[in-house]
């Protein structure tokens, strides 16, 4: 019986081998199908991918097209390659028919023993039909149809066929496919002009590209990183050729020791700046990953469609105002004289834009000039397609008003003469670079003439994180400045450490001290300048960002923690890294917290820093004893006095400085101007009050400890009268006015000799000292520090409890905010630490600052990020990937998070949109109107209503770079006004890509003057393409205006005074937002007629916006004390 049962079942499984067999045999070499025919499989290797432009209907561009494949036969293979490959993928490839099941065995035994797939059962063959006839998914019953697939090539075609069609389509970082492309784009060679080493490397790479591919990476450690892999992987691979006899164990070793020779060539023409960024995002591990999941493992053959968000009509205008803007910006700086253009011109490799339509920049050749009257006419032949054209006056007027302020001054403006001279500038047969202005009505090209500049720049729009356009230069091709130029932008970080100031206790209408100083950071002076002259010693915050205040800017970076309670404070050291850690629950030891802070961060506490810190603990808390001693007038001298650590070296070196003879007198001007900013110290006081003891005695005088060793200067000061303010003045004659009269010790004790002991007294203690402050005031003062350094001595001197008064730790806190918060706000950019943070001192990218902007006004940040967490901006670009069918395969999700509280975002947009109606923003203003369609431009033309904008000019020291930031508000959804809300974000910059500056006579490129013209141009580009006048109501713009609607939290807008400072008008007076042109301050606080404002003071700290899983460390208790502030 059991015999009979073992005779079934073995017929049962004979037949079903057999069926299989027959199944197979029908499948693979009866009825194969037409897709395993060469023709087929040549038509799948030739597939482009399309790219779209957002409406997904036109064309962008395409992957894999004709010029990125270079069909390689395989007689062109070199062998060391064929080899390299079968090693690295496929040692069996030429004895086994298509699968190999030692190969699968050992590919299970190897993945069981480490408990994950760490290696591959699949041929040469098997992945050559993955990648040609793609599976839909990961299945069994799509690996099996696979497995046919691999059959049938195997039956149908030679193992070199197969090798054929393998090398010719893998992926190549969206380069290209195929083994001529990757030779070319790797190592600027032939195949077979390949190398041993060479060819083990992209062996190596086909299947993950990107992982070992050092010129898809950004900065140099990444390179220098897939360098590294790409050893480790050649190493691998001639190992595996070394076993299996490829290679003599001399080869090996020689190939060992030898560098991957990296030469990076040009596959087909170059791209443009958004092909270039589509091509970075299809290459990103993200997106390969995606696809694999849905079966396709080589994009290159898959002939997916990529949509980007860029919309066409945008990205033409920014692209087009980029290089308006720099060609006028040349002639202004250089000119524009025939013989050095055509000299410059003539060495030009690239070639311009290839059609001819509106806003193109072609090259031409002048084949006739007329001019009849008033008439000029250039004919211009540029050699593309409906490419005659002609220039005419119109066409020369803006290069020949720039060339005048070139010649002349900034002020001057161009004539008509001027545009006729400037004819002897051009001459038939010359080349011209031209934009092109219109086609008239009989399809005629009309040209400007441009300048080819040397002056390059970069711009980019986005919206939520979404790029909508971008250019990267003249060329928009080769380097893509937008996204990867590190420049340093000015001005234009102000409003972020105005954002930072909100954030820890800081009120929008706190007056900042605007008024030339010195700022003293780890024992190095910084003296900042106005770029302007000064009109207000104080000014309001968000003034300060209205007239681009310098000093005021650094002031409050210095003072950046000035609002912060005492636990707050400790609060926000700790979250930084710079209180003492707790660890397992357990504090860390004291000795490790002070090596730390002082190995690291160099803060050295010694007996004058800490008296340093006991006169700042004094000053911040001395107030209402000097209203008991009758002393509050002295109060403010107070506040501003300096104690004076060091500043007699740095008068030192400053006067070495003025000994160089070499020196121009505004240069001497303003070292002496900074002696004078170090002489008003508390030390130098006290110099003055040992002097003035020994001038007239010391038994006049009460016994006080000295502060320190005094700062002495050279010069004797003596006793004056002043009988303008009738009171006594000791000082330095070079310090003194001329209608002073000196008083001599002698005239000096026979007055005092005639009064009683009381007047006596009060004469001795009226005396100023330096016109600083009274002796009385002095004496006071020392005696109060010299109380708080007894206090603090017995302290541990890298307690909390000094390190909170200690000025270089605060600073060192506040400026360790802004570079964290930077980071949080997606800065990848390397921020430094330091004072001149608000002017834009660090080197940031286009792209960085631009997504700030609009993280700082929506309060909303939005990147796009890789599996492994980086961020990849270049994913920004995507809107979705889809197959030939229409099928969504993949669309990039960016997260979204807040970045700063809600109150912070409203009040800094203000900020911002004062700083466009009253600052250096006012072009956009005059220009950005809202424009009707055609039914109601009547309508809309009597309203001449300017479109509410937000942004900042930033101009970089020595004019090295101008930029110009903001953020376009959207219109409300029942047409009412605009909000916040899905509004654009844009940035603009230009810029010499070595940093040289860009002045020249009177002519200096400002921030104002170099990048919001074309900031403009992109902005109204937006406005017109997402046509803001459909979703805006003419009637009720008429009665109300076009303004800004904020969320309602409590915000008060006062009235403030434009020319003083900003200072809100007292009595308060509230302001109707939609009065936008009233000067006014959006801010939070209880108002009072008798005490003004009473500011409201928020602890919102960036962290409170941080999920737990984001956040180093468990927030301090007192940082989550209000998380209702964070709203």
């Amino acid at each position: 019986m059991i015999k009979k049962i073992f005779l079934a079942l073995f017929i049962v499984v004979l037949l079903a081998f057999a069926g299989a067999g027959a199944v197979l045999y029908y499948f693979v070499v009866l009825e194969p199908g037409e897709e395993i025919s060469e023709e087929n499989i040549r038509s799948i290797l030739g597939r482009e991918s399309p790219v779209f432009y957002s409406d997904g209907v036109t064309p962008l561009g395409a992957f894999f097209s004709e010029a990125r494949r270079q069909y390689v036969e395989y007689q062109e293979i070199p062998e060391t390659f064929i080899n390299a490959l079968v090693a690295a993928e496929d040692n069996r490839f030429f004895s086994h028919f298509g699968f190999d099941v030692q190969g699968i065995a050992r590919a299970a035994i190897k993945n069981i023993e480490a408990g994950r797939i760490v290696q591959g059962g699949s041929t040469l063959t098997q992945q050559t039909a993955k990648n040609l006839f793609k599976r839909k998914d990961r299945s069994y019953k799509s690996k099996f149809i696979e497995l046919i697939y691999a059959l049938r090539l195997e039956y149908r075609y030679t193992k070199e066929d197969i090798l054929e069609f393998y090398s010719n389509q893998f992926f190549v970082s969206g380069n290209g496919h195929g083994l001529g492309v990757a030779a070319r784009y790797y190592f600027n060679k032939k195949p077979e002009e390949l190398t041993l080493i060479e060819s083990a490397y992209i062996a190596g790479s086909v299947k993950r590209p990107n992982y070992y591919n050092p010129f898809i990476k950004k900065d140099p450690e990444a390179m220098d990183l897939a360098k590294e892999r790409g050893r480790q992987r050649v190493a691998y691979v001639l190992k595996a050729m070394l076993n299996l006899g490829m290679i003599d164990e001399l080869d090996y070793k020689l190939a060992q020791i030898t560098k991957i020779p990296f030469e990076k060539g040009t596959v087909g023409y170059s791209l443009d700046s958004v092909m270039e960024l589509v091509t970075d995002a299809v290459s990103s591990e993200r997106l390969l990953e995606a696809m694999r999941a849905q079966g396709i493992d080589n994009i290159a053959t898959s002939g997916i469609r990529v949509i980007t968000t860029v919309d066409k009509y945008i990205q033409h205008q920014t692209l087009y105002g980029l290089r308006k803007q720099l060609s006028t910006l040349d002639v202004r700086l250089r000119g524009y004289e025939r013989e050095e253009v055509q000299k410059e011109l003539a060495q030009k490799k690239y070639r311009g834009d290839r059609t001819i339509e509106t806003g193109s920049f072609v090259f031409g050749t002048i084949e006739k000039m007329e001019k009849q009257g008033d008439e000029i006419v250039i004919e211009v032949e540029t050699g593309l397609q409906d490419g005659r054209g002609r220039i005419d006056r119109n066409g020369l007027e803006s290069l020949v008003d720039a060339r005048i302020k070139y010649l002349k001054n900034r002020w001057t403006e161009s004539t008509k003469k001027d545009v006729d001279e400037f004819l002897v500038q051009l001459q038939e047969g010359d080349r011209v670079w031209v934009s092109v202005r219109e086609i008239d009505e009989f399809t005629v090209p009309v040209f400007d003439l441009e300048r080819f500049p040397k002056v390059q720049g970069g711009a980019i729009a986005v919206n939520n994180g979404k790029i909508m356009s971008v250019a990267g230069g003249v060329e928009n091709r080769f380097f893509n400045r937008a996204m990867y130029a590190r420049r340093t932008m000015g001005s234009s970080y102000k409003p972020f450490v105005y954002s930072a100031a909100l954030q820890l206790g800081w009120n929008a209408a706190d007056l900042l001290v605007n008024k030339r100083d010195v700022f003293v950071f780890q024992n190095q002076p910084y003296f900042p300048r106005p770029d302007h002259e000064i009109d207000n010693e104080l000014v309001s915050m968000s003034w300060a960002g209205v007239r681009s205040e310098n000093v005021a800017s650094v002031w409050l970076t210095a003072h950046l923690c000035d609002h912060l309670s005492r636990s707050q404070f400790e609060d926000v050291a700790a979250q930084l890294g710079l209180g003492p850690r707790i660890v397992d629950g357990e504090p860390e030891p004291y000795r490790l917290f002070r090596s730390r802070i002082r190995d690291r961060y160099g803060i050295v506490i010694n007996e004058e820093v800490l008296r340093q810190a006991a006169f700042r603990k004094t000053v911040g808390s001395i107030q209402p004893d000097l209203v008991f001693e009758g002393l509050a007038p002295e109060y403010p001298a107070m506040k501003e006095l300096h104690y004076g650590l060091n500043f007699d070296q740095f008068e030192k070196q400053i006067d070495k400085e003025l000994a160089n003879r070499d020196l121009q007198e505004y240069e001497k001007k303003e070292l002496r101007l900074r002696k004078r900013l170090l002489a008003g110290n508390l030390l130098a006081l006290q110099s003055l009050y040992n002097r003035l003891q020994n001038y007239l005695g010391q038994d006049l005088f009460l016994g006080i400890s000295a502060l320190a060793p005094s700062i002495a200067r050279a010069e004797t000061p003596y006793l004056y009268f002043d009988p303008i303010n009738e009171s006594y003045q000791f000082d330095y004659p070079s310090s003194v006015p001329g209608y002073v009269q000196m008083v001599s010790p002698w005239q000096f004790h026979e007055r005092l000799n005639r009064a009683d002991p009381f007047t006596k007294k009060e004469q001795i203690e009226s005396i100023r000292l330096g016109d600083t402050m009274s002796v009385k005031a002095f004496e006071f003062l020392s005696r109060q520090v010299d109380s708080e350094f007894r206090r603090m001595r017995k302290l541990l001197p890298y307690s909390m409890d000094v390190l909170s008064e200690v000025e270089d730790f605060r600073i060192l806190v506040g400026l360790k905010y802004l570079v964290e918060f930077g980071k949080f706000l997606g800065i990848e950019s390397a921020l430094e630490p330091i004072l001149s943070f608000p002017l834009g001192s660090n080197v940031v990218t286009l792209m960085e600052t631009t997504r700030l902007y609009e993280a700082l006004v929506t309060g909303s940040l939005t990147l796009f990020r890789e599996e492994n967490g980086e961020i990849n901006n270049s994913l920004a670009i995507i809107d979705r990937i889809e197959s030939e069918d229409g099928a969504l395969l993949f669309r990039p999700e960016g997260v979204a998070r807040r970045a700063v509280s809600t109150k912070t975002s409203l009040v800094l947009g203000h900020i911002l949109e004062n700083t466009v109606k009253f600052g250096t923003g006012r072009y956009a203003d005059r220009e950005v109107k809202l424009q009707g369609p055609e039914e109601s431009d009547e309508m809309f033309d009597e309203l001449s209503l300017s479109i509410p904008l937000l942004g900042k000019t930033g101009t970089a020291n020595r004019y090295t770079n101008a930029s110009f930031f903001g953020y376009l508000p959207a219109p409300k959804e029942d047409g009412t006004g605009m909000v916040i809300e899905n509004g654009f974000g844009v940035g603009v910059y230009v810029g010499y890509d070595d940093n040289q500056p860009m002045r020249r006579g009177s002519t200096r490129i400002t921030g104002a003057a170099g990048a919001l013209p074309a900031w403009t141009t992109i902005v109204k580009a937006i406005v017109k393409s997402q046509e803001f006048e459909n979703s805006l109501d003419p009637v009720d713009l008429s009665f109300y205006g076009l303004a800004i609607e904020r969320k309602d939290m409590g915000q008060k807008n006062f009235l403030a005074l434009k020319d003083y400072g900003g200072q809100l008008k007292r009595p308060l007076e509230e302001v109707d937002t939609r009065d936008r042109y009233l000067p006014s301050i959006i801010t939070f606080g209880v108002a009072s007629e008798e005490k003004g404002l009473g500011p409201a003071r928020s602890f919102a700290p960036f962290w409170l916006n941080q999920t737990p899983a984001e956040r180093s460390e468990v927030l301090p208790t007192a940082a989550m004390a209000n998380p209702a502030e964070a709203q």
